[in-house]
């Protein structure tokens, strides 16, 4: 899996104790001269104009809007009060989903923000609570048997030997979202990668490598933008399973995205891993909509 675009490795504990991340494709442009200079202009004067316009205005909770902080304690503790168990998005059938917050109120506002790119000073804080999820996800699957290494004698699900590596994926990102260059999921996906293999230990043994894997993409024509869109929309529009880019045979996976609805988006992406041969064990996502009848999901922890 290391060799393919898109994936990241993530060492834990069992492998010197130390963090490393490793992209497989490695953007080479420090001998592109004049017109690698030229490609980047664009983006360095966006950064440089925002810097700009940052210095003359005050900044705002992203949350709840109150003055002089980009998130008050008040709403940054929603994201971490402890871990909901989504029981509500009835098109991901079966499919453990953990969440970090609901999705209402100044949650809402922060995730919009965040996703929108109006405020990407949210990164940070967005790693952090990614980490929090993937520590919460590896204590939710501690044993289960897809994730015990071979080497300690597991047995996966399906009576073969348990694979040694986890693969973290997001959900795919649209065309545009990618040119922009505000792909939430994988960089959610990245963090939850760090905070599983700060776990250190799953199904009695130590995972041995954590991979983030962005290998899912949308198929041409499938998955136009959500928002606004009825639960019987976005259940048709998220019916094309994504392709899969890279060999995940045998190989148990955590699905990442940064809201759950319905499930339909997630449902498409087991739908596709399992059918090129993955184990799909649970879904972590940011915030998770209410449920239609009011209430809330089930906390499994905090």
């Amino acid at each position: 899996m290391d060799e393919h675009p898109g994936t990241r490795t993530t060492q834990g504990p069992a492998s010197g104790g130390h963090t490393r991340h490793r992209r497989a494709e490695r953007r080479g442009d420090g001998g592109l001269g004049a017109v690698g200079a030229l490609r980047r202009l664009p983006g360095l004067v966006a950064r440089r104009a925002r810097d700009l316009l940052g210095l003359g205005l005050p900044v705002s909770c992203a949350g709840c809007g109150c003055w002089e902080t980009r998130l008050c304690p008040q709403c940054r503790s929603l994201l971490g009060a402890g871990t909901l168990l989504v029981e509500h998005a009835e098109a991901a059938g079966d499919l453990e989903i953990l969440a970090a917050a609901t999705y209402a109120g100044p949650v809402r506002s922060l995730v919009l923000g965040w996703k929108n790119g109006a405020r990407e000073d949210l990164d940070g804080v967005m790693s952090e609570v990614g980490r929090e999820l993937g520590r919460a996800c590896a204590s939710h699957l501690a044993s289960h048997p897809d994730l015990s290494p071979a080497e300690h004698g597991g047995a996966g699900r399906d009576g073969s030997a348990a694979a040694s590596a986890l693969l973290v994926i997001p959900a795919p990102s649209g065309a545009g979202r990618r040119l922009r260059g505000r792909l939430v999921a994988a960089r959610l996906a990245d963090a939850v990668a760090r905070g599983i293999a700060e776990h250190g230990s799953l199904a009695g043994g130590p995972v041995l490598r954590v991979l983030s894997a962005d290998v899912l993409r949308r198929r041409g024509g499938a998955g136009a933008h959500q928002a606004g869109r009825s639960a019987h929309q976005r259940r048709a529009n998220r019916a094309a399973a994504p392709r899969v880019l890279a060999e995940v045979r045998g190989l148990p996976v955590v699905l990442v995205d940064d809201v759950v609805t319905t499930g339909a988006t997630l449902e498409s992406c087991v739908r596709a891993l399992e059918e090129a041969g993955a184990h799909v064990l649970a879904a972590v996502v940011l915030a998770a909509t209410p449920p239609p009848g009011g209430g809330g999901a089930r906390r499994i922890d905090g």
